[in-house]
C-alpha cells in the first residue's frame, strides 16, 4: 500500500459526505447510526462522532438496492504518520449475546419434547421427526448476519460502491480496490445491549461482563482466513473508550 492509495480510497469515502437515502445521510453521527430503525427509534449508543452509515450507503447504491448484501452499520477509518491504514467496520445490536440464542432454545424444546413424553403428548411422532428435522439445520439469524457482515462488507458492498465511484468519476486514478482491501488492516466492532440480573433492560445499570460468545469460533475463523485482522464484541458503553483506545476521536 502506498500513501497514494490511501488518499485515493479516502477522497472515495468522502464522496459520500453530503449524501443520503430516504432522509437518512451517509456521513452521521453515532447516534444517528445507531438507531433502531423502528418503534421508539432510540440509539443504542449517543455520540456525536460522525462516520460514514455503511447499511444507509448500500441501500442508495443502484448496483446494490435490488439485492442488499449484509453491511456493518459504520464505517470508519484510521492512517498512521508510517502510513498504516486501517479500517473499522462497527455493528451496533439491539440484543443480549448473554441470553441463550434461537437455536439453543429449539434445541431445549425439542430435547424436553423427547424427555416428557407425557407432558408433548399432543404431538404426534410425525411431528416430532419434523421438529428435530428442523433443531438440526437451524440456524439463529442475529449470529449469522454478525458473521455475514464484515464478510459481504469488504468483499461486496465496498468494490461494487468503489466501481460506481470510478464511473462517476472517470478522471481518478483507479485502485485495485480488492487488492487494496487485502493490503490494509481490517478491524470489526460489535456493540451490544447489555440487561440487568433479572433480565430487565436498564440503560443505567448495565452488566460490565465479558460478552465471550459462540460467536467467537466463527469471527476467529475470519481472522485465520484473512476477511479480518481483528474483532471485538462488547456492551454498548465501552463504545467511548473504544474511540479513546483507537485514537478515533
Amino acid at each position: 500500500m502506498s500513501n497514494s492509495q490511501n488518499e485515493s480510497f479516502k477522497r472515495f469515502l468522502e464522496s459520500f459526505n453530503e449524501g443520503e437515502y430516504n432522509n437518512h445521510k451517509f456521513y452521521d453521527t453515532i447516534t444517528e447510526i445507531s438507531r433502531k430503525e423502528t418503534g421508539d427509534r432510540s440509539p443504542l449508543i449517543t455520540n456525536n462522532k460522525e462516520m460514514y452509515s455503511l447499511d444507509d450507503i448500500a441501500k442508495g447504491s443502484t448496483s446494490l438496492k435490488d439485492n442488499l448484501p449484509k453491511t456493518a452499520d459504520a464505517l470508519w477509518y484510521k492512517e498512521e504518520d508510517d502510513g498504516k491504514f486501517s479500517i473499522y467496520l462497527i455493528e451496533f445490536k439491539f440484543h443480549n449475546l448473554d441470553k441463550p440464542d434461537a437455536k439453543d432454545q429449539l434445541k431445549a424444546f425439542v430435547d424436553n419434547i423427547y424427555a416428557e413424553i407425557k407432558k408433548y403428548k399432543c404431538i404426534s411422532d410425525d411431528e416430532k421427526y419434523e421438529l428435530n428435522k428442523i433443531k438440526k439445520y437451524y440456524g439463529d439469524n442475529v449470529n449469522h448476519s454478525l458473521i455475514l457482515k464484515p464478510i459481504e462488507s469488504l468483499n461486496i458492498v465496498i468494490p461494487k460502491l468503489y466501481e460506481e465511484y470510478c464511473e462517476k468519476n472517470p478522471d481518478e486514478d483507479r485502485i485495485d480496490i480488492k487488492e487494496y482491501l487485502n493490503s490494509i488492516e481490517k478491524r470489526y466492532y460489535v456493540f451490544v445491549s447489555t440487561y440487568t440480573e433479572n433480565g430487565k433492560f436498564n440503560p443505567q445499570n448495565e452488566r460490565l461482563v465479558s460478552q465471550g460468545t459462540k460467536l467467537e469460533q466463527h469471527f476467529d475463523r475470519l481472522v485465520s482466513g484473512e476477511i479480518i485482522d481483528y474483532y471485538e464484541i462488547g456492551p454498548r458503553c465501552d463504545f467511548d473508550d473504544f474511540l479513546k483506545l483507537e485514537q478515533l476521536v
